[in-house]
């Protein structure tokens, strides 16, 4: 089972110089636009040791992330991850789901009994997030907003224009929905049952970050797909989909575009498929 993007954030022949920002031109843009790879639980205060990053941002007249907060569409989401007609323990045999209640319970300190009728991708989402939050201590030493809600709500402070590059709905639709109940539940045992793999990817990832190390994350995000489920669609799918939105939205104004870090690199990734488009898109 592979963590939600960075989980929710790669093999590819091109090497990536180590640089989370890129600037877009070309391609008949007037001015160029950037591109940058959050990292969805990082913490704001990351900027200040980024000046390339923040001067890129401050310039920019449009801000773009990958989703905002509907509150209308809160109860909605909610439900879209629960499944009302079945129950992780009987998707999965006494001694499996033994063993991930276990696990569930010292990561989290929840019961699992509790979220029986979650379907079971949002329960190793929570599994995968506490992972990465015990096993950092650096990453607990930054502070304020995480990147992309930083990005969209001070972007309004400053009167820039911010867009989404999908819905709630949509972003959820990928999430809870692209595979069978029965297939997540077999792919969070699978996770457990490979939990060091786990810890070992979690101690990685903020190093790999903070070295803006896109090939480093990319290496790291293939072993964790042939680990632990594939679960591509989450980059690649996305990825097609933004780059209808994309080239007006940066035709439209300079603008910051803010996504998972692992939407960048790749033969699907958003630098490749802007190149393309024919932009130029260079490491900044």
């Amino acid at each position: 089972m592979k963590t939600l993007s960075f989980l929710l954030v790669l093999v590819s022949t091109t090497t990536f110089s180590q640089s989370l920002l890129w600037k877009v031109s070309g391609n008949g843009l007037k001015k160029p636009s950037y591109l940058f790879g959050t990292y969805h639980i990082m913490k704001d205060s990351y900027l200040k040791q980024n000046p390339k990053i923040k001067s890129a941002y401050e310039g920019a007249e449009g801000v773009v992330v990958e989703t905002e907060v509907d509150s209308s569409a809160m109860l909605s989401m909610a439900m879209r991850g629960l499944m009302l007609d079945k129950s992780l323990d009987k998707l999965l045999s006494q001694t499996d789901y033994q063993l991930v209640a276990d696990e569930f319970k010292k990561g989290t300190g929840y019961d699992l009994a509790l979220f029986n009728q979650m379907k079971p991708i949002v329960t190793a989402t929570m599994l995968s997030l506490a992972y990465v939050q015990k096993e950092s201590d650096t990453l607990n030493s930054f502070t304020g907003l995480p990147l992309d809600l930083y990005f969209a709500s001070d972007g309004r402070k400053r009167q820039k224009t911010v867009s989404a590059l999908e819905t709630m709905e949509e972003q959820m639709a990928f999430l809870f929905d692209h595979d069978p109940v029965e297939k997540q539940a077999q792919n969070l045992v699978e996770m457990v049952k490979e939990k060091d793999d786990m810890h070992d990817m979690s101690k990685s990832v903020t190093e790999l970050y903070l070295k803006q190390d896109l090939q480093g994350m990319w290496k790291m995000n293939e072993k964790s797909g042939n680990s632990f489920g594939n679960m591509t669609y989450l980059l690649d799918e996305r990825n097609h989909n933004w780059m209808k939105r994309l080239p007006g939205l940066m035709a439209s104004r300079p603008t910051f575009v803010a996504v998972g870090a692992l939407h960048l690199p790749g033969p699907q990734g958003l630098i490749e498929l802007l190149k393309k488009e024919g932009y130029q898109v260079e490491p900044q």
